[in-house]
């Protein structure tokens, strides 16, 4: 947060806002801050996250004495008490937090992620592995281990020509890329969010599934039983609000 907005520091507290002393806390459960004797009587920018949830929330609060409770522990670190946590003012209270997909696959997939030393091979294996879900550019890096992650899922060479033989697509934050999902009925790519997804040339079989043209014909997001065949090229990329699809 510091680095995103710029917050000089402080002395004793985290941070300066607006020539104010703030004390930044986080905790594994909301509004359960453990907030120091220097921290009391000013502002505490309070925040909670949790991944199994997707949720995650901000408030400000002033730990003055009438919002804490005793401290009991020996560096008389003190809690907010019920009054305390009524008067928090949330800035964003369980707000939609980013999927963190490694903690929602299975284990026998992270294992055959992390299982190569090869970066590249890893983010094939990401790629083949979660399939239809948003992929942020946090889990490519932490997958690649390696600087030029990003680098990793393009074509010439990245995930996007790997995984082309195995008749799998990876979308991108591009207008047409997220065109192109949406009409395959997937999830919409998200600002550096990544999606792949294997598809399949429309058959009999594919009649009420969403299809799209590409490469010069019609494909559908693939089915058990449909046979690998090659990927077709995605359209050509541009920005998000620029181009047409």
């Amino acid at each position: 947060m510091q680095r995103e907005f710029g917050f000089a520091d402080c002395e004793v507290l985290d941070h300066s806002i607006a020539g104010f002393e703030v004390d930044c806390k986080y905790s594994q459960n909301v509004a359960d801050w453990m907030i120091p004797p220097e921290a009391v009587n000013h502002l505490i920018l309070g925040l909670w996250a949790s991944d199994k949830k997707g949720h995650w929330s901000a408030g400000l609060v002033r730990a003055s004495e009438e919002h804490l409770n005793p401290g009991r522990n020996r560096d008389v670190k003190r809690t907010l008490n019920r009054i305390g946590r009524t008067a928090i003012r949330w800035l964003f209270k369980n707000a939609p937090l980013q999927e963190n997909i490694l903690l929602t696959i299975s284990d026998k997939d992270i294992d055959a992620i992390f299982r190569s030393t090869s970066g590249q091979k890893r983010i094939n294996e990401l790629f083949r592995r979660a399939q239809g879900r948003r992929i942020s550019r946090t889990i490519v890096a932490t997958v690649a281990m390696r600087e030029d992650y990003m680098k990793r899922i393009r074509g010439n060479g990245g995930s996007r020509t790997a995984l082309r033989p195995e008749g799998i697509v990876i979308f991108g934050q591009y207008r047409n890329h997220i065109e192109a999902a949406k009409a395959l009925g997937l999830p919409e790519p998200g600002p550096g969010e990544s999606m792949s997804v294997r598809v399949a040339r429309q058959r009999p079989h594919h009649a009420g599934l969403p299809s799209i043209v590409l490469d010069g014909e019609q494909w559908v997001a693939a089915i058990p039983g449909d046979p690998l065949e090659v990927a077709p090229l995605l359209p050509d990329i541009g920005p998000i609000g620029k181009g047409s699809f």
